[in-house]
């Protein structure tokens, strides 16, 4: 839903859950927190927030090319205690969705796998392809990409948790249709005769950010196993590519999504395990995010939407 970077992206999870929010009380989840600053692991606000577990985007050759910027964020990342989920977008020198923005070969992404792999043994839960079903990425019109790039991640990381896709949920031009690209993509792992994946990832930002359900219940319907919301969150501000403001600067807006991202999230105690929040740190002026989902503002402080979250936390967890 957002513009895409070559730079890392990382996401961080807490714990949350809340029978005023749930119908099923008791009910736990693991949500994330996403930003692209390694700042945020001595940030007090996000320290505060007790958090043990996180996600990371980054090129799927970054042990190959450059390994420096992950280096950095893996040092910091198991330096808090942090366990880390990966996922892999496009390689170095892709300007995807401009060219040149293409898909490597299996080969190409077996050497480059198995080179993160040895890098970085401690990560065991992988995405082998972010946001498949973007248009940013060249698996959009290639379902069968990820089935190849999924086999080779289960066959080199034994024992390791490697989610079957991470799928958006708007249907619009930014994104091939999810239900459309869902029934591909599953007809072509029985295609190839590899074994459908347990673990999915998805974003739901529609549902959470317009209040409603519908996207969500679908996936879950289409997809088997465990859900990992790996992406969402309650937006701040977006706005198009082409300049068009979708929603315009309202922290209580936010702050509502916040909530109803959770109540979504709890609804689905059997199929629903984890929840990735994007994300941490907002644009510093002069630089314009037309992508805000921030918890922390430009000023450094707290938005409405972190005490929510922050509050849920201390509330049911010790």
């Amino acid at each position: 839903m957002r513009l895409r970077l070559t730079v890392p992206v990382v996401v961080f999870a807490i714990v949350i859950a809340s029978a005023a929010l749930s119908a099923s009380a008791g009910a736990r989840l693991l949500a994330g927190i996403s930003d692209e600053s390694g700042a945020m692991f001595t940030n007090p606000y996000f320290e505060a927030l007790g958090v043990k577990q996180a996600r990371y985007v980054t090129n799927y050759d970054a042990a190959l090319k450059d390994p420096a910027a992950t280096d950095a964020w893996m040092d910091a990342a198991r330096a808090a205690g942090d366990q880390i989920l990966v996922a892999f977008n496009p390689g170095y020198g892709s300007q995807c969705p401009d060219k040149p923005c293409s898909l490597p070969s299996a080969a190409v992404y077996t050497r480059a796998f198995i080179a993160f792999h040895k890098r970085y043994p401690y990560v065991k839960d992988y995405q082998p392809w972010n946001e498949v079903n973007s248009t940013t990425q060249p698996t959009w019109t290639k379902p069968q990409a990820v089935v190849t790039y999924y086999s080779i991640v289960k066959k080199y990381c034994k024992g390791c948790t490697v989610l079957g896709a991470d799928i958006e949920d708007l249907v619009t031009p930014h994104q091939a249709d999810y239900v459309v690209y869902i029934k591909e993509l599953l007809a072509d792992f029985k295609k190839a005769k590899v074994a459908i994946p347990q673990v999915w990832g998805i974003h739901n930002y529609e549902d959470v950010n317009y209040f409603h359900s519908t996207n969500t219940a679908k996936m879950l319907k289409l997809l088997p196993g465990q859900i990992w919301l790996t992406e969402t969150g309650g937006i701040y501000y977006f706005e198009t590519g082409a300049q068009q403001v979708l929603l315009p600067a309202d922290e209580t807006r936010q702050d509502k999504a916040t909530k109803w991202m959770m109540t979504l999230a709890l609804k689905y105690p059997k199929r629903i395990f984890r929840l990735y929040i994007y994300n941490f740190f907002s644009a510093v002026p002069p630089i314009v995010n037309r992508f805000d989902s921030a918890l922390i503002g430009p000023n450094g402080l707290p938005r409405l939407a972190w005490y929510v979250l922050y509050e849920h936390y201390r509330q049911y967890f010790s």
